[in-house]
């Protein structure tokens, strides 16, 4: 594409397309003056072009592209309008401007196009009588819009759409921010008069009992063979352990791995409910919502997820859901609770801010 500005003379040896005539003035003997400044395409030579195939105003500040649209009811109803297309020599796509839009014309041979603004394709489409497939394909899209509307009033207003929604912003949110060493995940859903519901699930991610088959892995005795069914821990991950807390220990096979498992149940005592299963995501997207009642996550104004270690430290960073924003934040410990393990010998409350300790 070239730009030619207004005045300037050139000579056109063969092809003159249609669209660059107007904007010409015919000085004989193949000489053209330009009235406008305008963005020509075509083969050029010493003086001018040996085809200009086509030619448009260069209108300042309006852009000027070459898309073509395939649209057939739109052809259908520029034909039945009587809009006179254009043709382009060689084949071009048609220049215009973003707010019109090329139609291709197969009706004849040659590229021939509509140009029509962009305003105008409604006027067109309803002077263009639908026939039956048009109806149906009529009927079709507004069934699909009705039921995007009612799907997007569903999500909005659903609790258990909306209890998805705060587990997909937390679950994001917990993939980009580490917490610490989580061996233990509390939910808390604070309602708008302060009263608290909770539930901590265990994560799993410390396995008691996984080197014992090995003859190099230390071993120490489990306090509570009777309550676990296992008689010993791999010292390594179990060796830290307060013994009294054995009894804690859940056994279960893992298909997965082929066999079995140990691993440290959360403290009743910190929080509302304990679950067994590790995903704490079923308790905002499954359905029944892990046994908590949807309605309680979606009307919480806020849901809290905190994290505890293996010795039931809380972990010093703790992510909130703002309900009024829709937001996820991380949130900072900034004292340090003497005795997680016993709720009865809290000294104080914990403190949290937005702001990192220094």
């Amino acid at each position: 594409m070239k730009k030619i500005v207004k005045d300037q003379v050139v000579i056109v040896k063969h092809i003159l397309g249609e669209t660059a005539v107007p904007l010409l003035e015919d000085l004989g003997n193949g000489k053209y003056r330009f009235r406008v400044d305008a963005w020509c395409e075509g083969e050029a030579c010493k003086g001018g072009f040996f085809h200009l195939r086509q030619a448009i105003e260069a209108k300042p500040g309006k852009k000027v592209t070459n898309t073509v649209n395939r649209w057939p009811r739109l052809r259908a109803a520029l034909h039945n309008a009587g809009v006179r297309p254009v043709n382009i020599p060689g084949g071009d796509y048609p220049l215009h401007y973003a707010d019109q839009m090329a139609i291709a014309d197969y009706s004849m041979s040659g590229a021939h196009y509509f140009i029509v603004k962009r305003a105008d394709i409604g006027k067109y489409l309803d002077a263009f009588p639908l026939d039956e497939h048009g109806i149906k394909h009529r009927e079709k899209i507004e069934e699909q819009k009705k039921a995007a509307e009612a799907e997007a009033y569903r999500q909005e207003h659903d609790p258990q759409c909306i209890a998805k929604r705060i587990g997909d912003a937390l679950w994001y949110a917990r993939c980009r921010c580490v917490l610490g060493n989580s061996e233990f995940n509390r939910i808390s859903l604070i309602a708008k008069d302060g009263s608290e519901f909770s539930v901590i699930y265990p994560a799993i991610d410390t396995d008691l009992i996984s080197g014992l088959d090995c003859y190099n892995v230390a071993k120490v005795v489990c306090s509570a063979p009777e309550e676990t069914g296992l008689k010993y821990l791999d010292a390594r991950r179990a060796g830290g352990i307060d013994p009294q807390q054995h009894y804690r220990i859940k056994k279960t096979y893992s298909a997965g791995w082929n066999r079995y498992t140990a691993y440290l149940m959360p403290l009743p005592g910190l929080a509302t409910e304990v679950r067994q299963t590790c995903r704490w995501l079923r308790m905002f997207d499954t359905a029944d919502n892990d046994g908590v009642n949807p309605s309680l996550i979606a009307e919480a104004e806020r849901v809290i997820l905190e994290t505890f270690d293996l010795y039931d430290r809380l972990n010093k960073k703790r992510l909130v859901y703002e309900a009024a924003t829709r937001e996820v934040y991380v949130e900072y410990l900034h004292n340090n609770p003497q005795d997680w393990r016993d709720r009865s010998k809290f000294s104080e409350t914990p403190e949290w801010s937005k702001e990192e300790p220094a």
